[in-house]
């Protein structure tokens, strides 16, 4: 009798057998189960699924109503924090066009790079995480996977007739390996922000942190 595993001894193995055998949606669930207990699901069987993002940790529900309170200071903090995700989004886009030159097939990847702020369920007030989305090849080039040449899991998409394709089973495994060579253009300009978050995050709150766990592709 085989033994199943808990979710947090999944090897990389486990994730891609997963990916393979679960529709989408309950992939995903599995994937939602995995992150709200802290546990890291390897991004080559993530791409199309987890929007990089980073949140603010509060300590209680009681901080939050009693910090929404200060009209103004929460106005202020959410300004900051929206002005910071356009300058990221502006900086990504210029990264994303000096590292990527547009072969006329799909979208240019600097025009599909956007920011969001989402805020708080309860109150719809305070900002609690910032997320950017871009299309997936700005995964496969982060990780030099592209036609022929394609990650340990591939990937599968819906053509414009509505029918659904998958990857090539030859090109599993092979990225990084072609003509196309990996490019790290998104994480720099990342790292390169983050001090400037933790500040407007400080001076908002003293008992407010962010998490990065999930804002970073995987190197």
């Amino acid at each position: 009798m085989a033994v199943t595993k808990s979710i947090d001894e999944f090897l990389l193995d486990d994730w891609l057998d997963l990916r393979l055998k679960m529709n989408a949606v309950a992939f995903k669930r599995k994937v939602s189960l995995a992150s709200a207990a802290g546990i890291e699901v390897p991004m080559c069987v993530m791409a199309g699924i987890r929007v990089p993002n980073v949140t603010f940790v509060t300590e209680s529900e009681t901080a939050r109503y009693n910090r929404m309170l200060d009209t103004d200071k929460v106005n202020q903090f959410n300004a900051k924090v929206k002005a910071w995700a356009k300058e990221v989004e502006s900086m990504l886009r210029s990264s994303a066009s000096s590292s990527f030159s547009h072969t006329g097939k799909g979208p240019h990847l600097p025009d599909t790079i956007r920011s969001a702020v989402r805020y708080d369920k309860k109150y719809k007030t305070e900002a609690v995480s910032v997320g950017f989305t871009f299309a997936r090849h700005g995964i496969y080039r982060h990780y030099g996977a592209y036609r022929g040449y394609g990650g340990l899991s591939g990937s599968q998409w819906t053509d414009k007739y509505g029918t659904l394709k998958h990857a090539s089973s030859e090109s599993l495994g092979k990225m990084g390996s072609g003509n196309v060579t990996p490019v790290d253009w998104f994480n720099p300009v990342i790292r390169s922000h983050v001090d400037a978050l933790s500040d407007i995050v400080a001076d908002y709150c003293a008992d407010m942190t962010i998490n990065l766990s999930q804002l970073f592709l995987p190197e």
